[in-house]
């Protein structure tokens, strides 16, 4: 059981007595991690027993036959009882029953899996014939995903078990495309059948970010993003009717469903994360720097270009034009967009600019088949340019532990004649260096965890007006100047900047911070149309995480 981080006995005492939790002691930070655990499955042993008449003959024939059976449902069951079980739940879309080929992937955690062949997949006691391709490698050479088909004959929901590291014991398939899998060859409309993975699983892989599953945070003081992200009121039903208004594109749709999928587990979740991926897809005309996005009016707006929904669809699914359309997405944003700032009042340089475009490049650099280089020197130069914005402005600012990425609100779009940052777009880049500090290790790793506990020190001292809620764009360098935020939609962002800094800094100061924007998030939160729902579901539901 997961324990997090609390910063007040006496705020928190009756939520964590309803929940039966763990007492409460300021400033303490325990981790515990958790094993994924092992799957279990009593699996009937299928047995044929000879006719009381049968001949001497018959009979051995038969004992050795049973004996045969026997032992390979023993194997069925041995693996099933192995602690890399991973339990698959299939869940068929409207008509799709009868004999089908389902097609998923299993991501994996960086070192979990070197070879694709070491997959199985067994059903009721027995072992599937499949076909398996693995998705991509991570720095170490280890696997990213592994993409498996197998024939089911489907009646209803039914469990599968995989288990990653064992040799299958059945025959092998052709790989099918992913489109002959599908409702329609685009996938807007979905599988014929879902392939749920568990929580823990997505979580252990990393495929989303760092994440933690909604069933932990239950009845904790971290349950509040339970009641602002209604997934439901939301999904591709709510879109669809809406889809002309660019508006409701905003913050990478698919990306929220897929990381509220990975909180979840659930079948609608992923039915709404699978369907709107496609559609942006879908949508896209060319390629490369000549790629069109398909929102309305907006072919040349870097807020709408997302790499990181097509290559999680990849790693989920195995279908290589999700994979070549990130790629063509992240070819385009560095044509329209550069993330090198130079202290202007003009131009367009925000935090939101800055965290997709370096999502772009390092989702990209993660699933390409041929120019990881390519992306990764783009993702480097932009870490570059963050990092010396970080240390630059503004100007004459000599704190060297506390600082934003600090701009002109010129160069934000508004008025205020300062220089300072926007705490809660701050959580967008805070999700693309997080990532991208994963991915490149090293020295590149240690920077970008400095620059992030910069960043949460920063917004954790000037960037909460006087009632202790964010601004909504805060000034830098002790200006004590701010734009008080009539809403109440944005708690939870510099909530999750802050529980980020404070996983890399074990800074009590900062878990104090983030357990007061949490509370205050519970009391007052609230999502009251789809765009505020996609930004305070896309990054700050991975604030419990952090806290751990």
């Amino acid at each position: 059981m997961h324990r997090y981080h609390s910063n007040s006995c006496i705020s928190l005492l009756a939520l964590l007595l309803a929940a039966s939790t763990a007492s409460c002691v300021a400033s303490e930070d325990v981790v515990q991690d958790d094993e994924i655990e092992a799957a279990e499955s009593d699996v009937d042993a299928v047995s044929d027993t000879a006719e009381s008449e049968a001949s001497d003959e018959e009979v051995a024939e038969d004992a050795v036959t049973t004996t045969e059976e026997t032992a390979e449902s023993d194997e069925a069951e041995s693996a099933l009882s192995s602690p890399r079980a991973e339990s698959v739940r299939l869940v068929p879309s409207q008509g799709g029953t009868g004999s089908q080929r389902v097609n998923f992937a299993i991501p994996l955690a960086p070192g979990e899996l070197f070879e694709e062949s070491m997959v199985r997949v067994v059903h009721e006691g027995r072992d599937l014939p499949l076909a398996r391709r693995g998705l991509a490698r991570h720095p170490d050479g280890s696997l990213r995903s592994v993409q498996v088909q197998v024939d089911v004959a489907v009646s209803g929901e039914t469990e599968l078990r995989v288990i990653v590291g064992e040799r299958s014991r059945a025959g092998a398939l052709s790989m099918v495309p992913v489109q002959q899998t599908l409702w329609d060859a685009d996938g807007t409309k979905g599988p014929r059948v879902y392939a749920l993975l568990s929580p823990q699983r997505l979580a252990k892989s990393g495929v989303m970010g760092t994440i933690a599953p909604e069933s932990e945070t239950a009845g904790s003081p971290y349950d509040g993003w339970a009641k602002v992200c209604d997934y439901d009121r939301h999904d591709v039903d709510a879109f669809l009717p809406k889809k002309s208004d660019p508006a409701v594109w905003l913050y990478d749709r698919g990306t929220t469903f897929y990381r509220g999928y990975a909180r979840r587990g659930d079948v609608g979740t992923l039915r709404t994360a699978y369907a709107e991926t496609a559609l942006y897809r879908a949508g896209i005309s060319g390629s490369g720097r000549n790629l069109e996005i398909g929102i309305p009016r907006k072919a040349n707006d870097p807020k709408y270009h997302y790499s990181q929904n097509l290559a999680i669809h990849y790693l989920l699914t195995g279908d290589d034009r999700f994979r070549e359309a990130a790629e063509s997405v992240a070819d385009r944003m560095a044509s329209i967009w550069k993330p090198r700032y130079k202290g202007r009042d003009t131009g367009l340089w925000t935090e939101r600019h800055a965290g997709f475009y370096l999502l772009d490049m390092t989702y990209a650099m993660m699933v390409s088949d041929d120019r990881s280089a390519h992306f990764q020197e783009l993702a480097d130069d932009a870490v570059d340019a963050y990092l010396d914005i970080q240390a630059t402005y503004p100007q004459g600012y000599g704190d060297s532990n506390a600082r934003c990425f600090a701009h002109h609100a010129g160069a934000h779009g508004e008025g205020y004649g300062y220089f300072g940052c926007s705490p809660w777009m701050s959580a967008i880049l805070a999700d693309g260096l997080d990532l991208y500090a994963s991915e490149r290790g090293g020295q590149r790793e240690n920077q970008v965890h400095a620059s992030i506990v910069k960043l949460g020190r920063a917004i954790a001292r000037e960037g909460m007006d006087s009632s202790g809620k964010p601004y909504y764009f805060m000034g830098e360098g002790g200006t004590g100047r701010g734009e008080e935020d009539p809403d109440d939609e944005h708690w939870g962002e510099a909530a999750y900047v802050m529980a980020m800094a404070y996983h890399y800094s074990h800074d009590g100061s900062l878990a104090n911070a983030v357990g007061d924007l949490v509370a205050k998030l519970q009391r007052h939160g609230r999502a009251p149309h789809m765009r505020s729902f996609n930004w305070q579901c896309r990054s700050a539901v991975a604030t419990p995480a952090y806290m751990r």
